[in-house]
């Protein structure tokens, strides 16, 4: 398990297909530290706000390697 914090608010997104919320859910808070785990599959995984499950990187060994996850999560 590896710990990350949050650089800016990561917002939940339902795509184009649906209404989004007002005002909208963040999922994972600006400065706030959160666990990250790999699964089977190799993919980075970390609880939001609420206990849920997200996906954070995908096919990347290295967190820091995975563009999105640098946007939004510094590896400590």
């Amino acid at each position: 398990m590896e710990l990350v914090q949050c650089k800016k608010d990561v917002i939940k997104s339902l795509g184009h297909d649906f209404v989004e919320e007002s005002p909208p859910s963040v999922l994972f808070k600006q400065n706030n530290f959160y666990p990250v785990f790999q699964d089977e599959y190799g993919t980075w995984l970390s609880t939001d706000e609420e206990g849920e499950a997200h996906i954070i990187s995908e096919g990347a060994d290295d967190l820091e390697a995975d563009p999105w996850f640098g946007v939004y999560f510094n590896k400590l």
